[in-house]
């Protein structure tokens, strides 16, 4: 029992051995360059934004779109007031887009006000730049 238990092992080692090794590939990752906005361009607006049933849902996301999207420096949707309060470039981004990016959220949205502002209502004026 003792021999076959040797040769067993063996045999285990020797296949295990012989499996062909994994191929390594390397994979180059690149980091998309972040785009400084020049703060001589960047403009306020104020957009009232209808279709809003709830802060985490509807304004949680359509903030987070916002942010994201490229010309944009900042941006708060206020759910209570239905309010955005959105910084941007208007060299890179124009209004229409911005108006589409909150569309693109949900059918249920919509800007009923768009306005240039100097200065942000009181409410997020501490909040946003």
């Amino acid at each position: 029992m003792g021999k076959n238990l040797i040769i067993l092992i063996t045999i285990v080692i020797t296949i295990s051995c012989k499996q062909a090794t994994p191929e390594v590939k390397t994979i180059e990752i690149t980091k998309p360059q972040e785009v400084v906005l020049n703060s001589d361009n960047l403009i306020k607006r104020e957009l009232k934004i209808t279709g809003m049933t709830c802060a985490i849902g509807c304004a949680a996301t359509i903030e987070k779109k916002i942010n994201k999207t490229p010309g944009v420096q900042s941006a708060i949707v206020d759910f209570e007031n239905a309010v955005a309060q959105i910084v941007f470039d208007p060299n890179r981004i124009k209004d229409q887009e911005l108006i589409n990016a909150i569309q693109e959220v949900g059918s249920a949205y919509e800007v009923t006000d768009n306005k240039r502002v100097d200065s942000f209502s009181v409410l997020k004026q501490n909040t946003i730049h």
